[in-house]
């Protein structure tokens, strides 16, 4: 069902003000489009650190009735969520209960940075190309399941999806989430061009030029600085790889009191302006808990702020280490698929968790209280081969 512009104008601005987040939701979901949020919400921009409701920057976000779409704005579902992947969330407002911050979300948003074949594989240096690019995994990198071995079972022209953080200091993808991508599907890139050559219709990202010579949808006022979504294809001299077209990179924020955003700084003109996974913020009235003489590009930081008139303007900005990041881990909530009391595993939300970790607590029951169908909260650190969750707590219910 497909309602006039202004009708549904009317609608969104009734909805926003007088009902519950998840409840224009489900009004969008039943006219057949997306949901549009913001004035009295909240965004959030990060990746998923757990389940039970999807947890993105410490906040449980209650996705029963959220509508879950891909970066071409398809719809998905809940299901397909997994934990390493990078996510946007427009939600109600943040509040607390007992286990933290929650909110209820309305629209989940779910983007990877590149898809293609891998060209090759450095295991001594915890890294592989893809499209050009050097990706990087580390202690916080989660593998998928389906690839059996890791980083150990890459080879070359073996088709990944990987979501990730760029790094423009140091030229990488540094890769929250890897996994398998089918084949037939496109070839993507989302990354910062450094150099824009308009003569030579070519950009450059990272240390690879493309080329753009006929691409379709190229924006007008393409830039180095920008970030750009590109849609590739593989070619011959002189340029290996061309860009077929150019798609959004970053969707506008929706007019919030609360923005909770974890990134990489991607440029860096002052403590009071840079910018954070592409995105600009002023943050001139910040207050800066850990100091700002560590902000540079390439360095993690955790904002909290509002947008209003367009401008992301930052209350507070925490800088992240990556031992702080892995030290957080990853918690799950829900109940028990199936125990191999042999391997010490079981199964949760098609995770494998591994009860094998010294030091493992488990509260209100014990080992033999492992079955199917018991309900547990689960906290754990990723395993050594970044395929499984090796528990540090396991809580009943």
């Amino acid at each position: 069902m497909k309602l006039p512009a202004l009708i549904l104008r009317t609608i969104r601005a009734s909805l926003t003000f007088a009902l519950p987040l998840s409840v224009v939701a489900s009004v969008f979901v039943a006219c057949g489009g997306g949901v549009e949020t913001g004035g009295t919400g909240s965004f959030a921009s990060g990746t998923i650190t757990g389940f039970g409701s999807v947890i993105v920057n410490g906040v449980r976000f209650d996705d029963t009735a959220a509508w879950v779409e891909d970066a071409d704005g398809a719809r998905r579902t809940r299901e397909e969520l997994r934990l390493g992947m990078t996510v946007e969330i427009d939600s109600g407002a943040v509040t607390q209960d007992a286990t933290g911050p929650v909110a209820s979300a309305a629209r989940i948003r779910f983007e990877s940075e590149l898809a293609g074949p891998v060209s090759s594989v450095d295991r001594m240096g915890s890294s592989f190309m893809l499209l050009g690019q050097r990706v990087t995994v580390d202690s916080n990198t989660v593998f998928d399941e389906r690839l059996t071995q890791g980083l150990d079972g890459l080879a070359t022209d073996r088709l990944v999806e990987v979501y990730a953080e760029f790094d423009p200091a140091a030229q990488r993808y540094r890769a929250t989430r890897v996994e398998p991508l089918a084949a037939g599907l496109p070839w993507r890139l989302r990354g910062l061009a450094s150099q824009v050559d308009a003569t030579a219709k070519t950009l450059r990202i990272g240390g690879t030029s493309y080329g753009y010579a006929g691409a379709a949808g190229l924006p007008a006022d393409l830039a180095a600085g920008q970030f750009v979504r590109l849609r590739l294809t593989l070619a011959s001299a002189p340029l290996r790889w061309v860009v077929q077209s150019f798609s959004p990179a970053l969707r506008a924020l929706p007019e919030t009191e609360e923005v909770r955003l974890k990134g990489l700084i991607s440029a860096f003109n002052s403590t009071g302006s840079f910018s954070v996974n592409g995105r600009a913020l002023d943050a001139t009235g910040a207050i800066f808990t850990d100091g700002s003489a560590g902000l540079a590009v390439g360095v993690r930081v955790e904002v909290e702020g509002t947008v209003r008139g367009g401008v992301l303007r930052a209350r507070e900005v925490a800088i992240k280490t990556d031992e702080e990041e892995h030290d957080s881990g990853f918690q799950l909530s829900g109940h028990i698929t199936s125990v191999d009391v042999a391997a010490g595993t079981f199964v949760l939300r098609g995770l494998t968790i591994s009860t094998a970790r010294p030091g493992l607590v488990y509260e209100r029951g014990g080992p033999a209280d492992l079955r199917g169908g018991r309900h547990v909260d689960v906290r754990g650190l990723l395993s050594a081969d970044r395929l499984r969750i090796d528990a540090t707590r396991i809580t009943f219910d």
